[in-house]
């Protein structure tokens, strides 16, 4: 099976490994990482609000109100969806509740359930 390999694999392994084991960068940092990425988010936000505004340099202040004002208005819709939602889903375990409550007393009474064998025999039609 190696012999099949295109010319010297092994080698060629080899040497890719030790490259990259003699780029591992061992030195001290003296950033913080949280730092640094602080840092990229902020001019992140201030190229994107930039775009957004046509302008080319916003001040840094403005940057990062014009990302706060996306990410307040994706949480706005959000909460919306929710409540949306919720809303929703309490209408629906209202209307199963009654049905639960209505099937019961069909079960009880040859009248009730009478009535709701016709009005399912009209939905049928």
């Amino acid at each position: 099976m190696i012999a099949a390999l295109p010319g010297n694999f092994a080698t060629s392994v080899c040497n890719e490994v030790s490259i990259m084991n003699s780029s591992v960068n061992s030195s001290p940092s003296f950033e913080h990482n949280g730092v640094v990425r602080m840092q990229r988010a902020a001019e992140f936000l201030q190229a994107t609000a930039a775009d957004l505004t046509g302008s080319q340099r916003l001040p840094m202040g403005a940057g990062l109100r014009a990302g706060l004002r996306m990410l307040a208005a994706a949480a706005r819709r959000a909460a919306v969806m929710v409540r949306a939602g919720h809303r929703d889903w309490v209408q629906s375990r209202k209307q199963a509740a009654e049905d639960e409550r209505t099937w019961n007393a069909a079960l009880q009474d040859a009248r009730i359930m009478a009535d709701l064998s016709r009005a399912m025999q009209r939905q049928d039609r």
